[in-house]
C-alpha cells in the first residue's frame, strides 16, 4: 500500500529470524500535507502498514494483520528531519501460517517507535 510510494527500501539485511530494513520516507507525499501542515510527521496507523509490508517482504508471503499490542510511539518521525529510518524485525511462527513481528523503528541509535504485530498469510483462492 505505501512501498515505493510513501516510502521506499534502500537495503535489507537478514540473519536468521531477524530483518533490518532501511527505507527512505518521501517527504512530498500527500499524507504530509495533511499530517500536519507545517510540521508534518509520520502517523503511527502508517507506521503500523509499513511494518506489515516490510514483514511480507521478509517473509515473501502476503500478510494480514490480526492484532497489534504493545504499540509505543516513542518520538515523532519527521520526514524533512529524518528522511531515512530503520525498521528491524524479529520474526517467529506462532503457529501454521500466523507470526509474531516484533518491531522497532530507529533514526540513528535512536529508538522511534516499537510494536508487536501478529500477522497471517493470506489464502489465494
Amino acid at each position: 500500500m505505501f512501498l515505493n510510494d510513501l516510502y521506499h527500501i534502500i537495503s535489507k539485511e537478514s540473519l536468521e529470524e531477524v530483518h533490518v530494513f532501511t527505507v527512505r520516507l518521501n517527504p512530498e507525499h500527500r499524507i504530509y500535507g495533511a499530517h500536519f501542515p507545517g510540521n508534518p510527521i509520520t502517523p503511527g496507523a502508517c507506521l503500523l502498514e509499513m511494518s506489515r509490508e516490510l514483514a511480507s517482504v521478509a517473509l515473501d508471503k502476503e500478510l494480514i494483520l490480526e492484532k497489534a499490542d504493545n504499540v509505543k510511539f516513542l518520538k515523532g518521525i519527521h520526514p524533512g528531519e529524518n528522511p531515512i529510518i530503520v525498521f528491524r524485525l524479529q520474526v517467529t511462527v506462532l503457529e501454521d501460517r500466523t507470526w509474531k513481528v516484533r518491531t522497532e523503528i530507529l533514526e540513528g541509535e535512536t529508538l522511534m517507535t516499537r510494536m508487536n504485530l501478529c500477522l497471517k498469510e493470506t489464502i489465494s483462492v
